[in-house]
């Protein structure tokens, strides 16, 4: 009777998961999607190929609050850039790995359980990517999940303007009497 994944399993699973990041970064250098070609205009850490990559997942993320105080993806992803600007050295790279990554058809089929773009996407089927994305059993795609959209998140309610959308007055205020 299987009783779940055990020790060997385990080992198998974190070995196959290395040889797919190791193997699409390598892919990644390969064919220059990792290219550093500095960052895209008007930004300060996020290249062109993350904006046109990121952008639409911004607006599919945070839906709602970007409309109700008048605001589009690009200021999600322009928030998410302020973000990264307090974030240390070793975790940006990360997350421009991970977006390098991302930027394989094969991988991102393997991450996200499609092969398409965002930007390729209806507002529908992004949603539904992001839904089946957020139940995947496979750790590897729940932890990129998480990875990128739980800062989407932080970066946008930090942003005053969103940040009162949400209901909360804001901290409380030292009143001398």
């Amino acid at each position: 009777m299987d009783q779940g994944i055990n020790r060997r399993g385990f080992l198998k699973l974190s070995a196959a998961g290395s040889a797919v990041l190791a193997t699409g970064s390598s892919l990644a250098l390969l064919t220059g999607c990792s290219s550093n070609d500095g960052p895209a205009e008007g930004y300060r850490f996020f290249r062109q190929q993350d904006v046109d990559l990121l952008t639409p997942l911004v607006g599919a993320v945070l839906g709602s609050a970007l409309t109700d105080v008048g605001a589009t993806a690009e200021d999600g992803m322009k928030a998410f850039d302020d973000l990264l600007e307090g974030g240390m050295p070793g975790t940006r790279a990360a997350l421009l790995e991970v977006l390098d990554l991302m930027q394989l058809g094969a991988a991102r089929w393997f991450i996200t359980g499609t092969w398409a773009s965002f930007a390729e996407q209806s507002e529908a089927q992004l949603q539904q990517t992001l839904s089946e994305w957020s139940a995947s059993e496979r750790g590897l795609s729940r932890m990129v999940f998480k990875g990128l959209t739980q800062p989407i998140f932080m970066a946008w309610y930090v942003k005053p303007q969103a940040a009162r959308s949400t209901g909360y007055p804001g901290p409380p205020q030292n009143i001398v009497a």
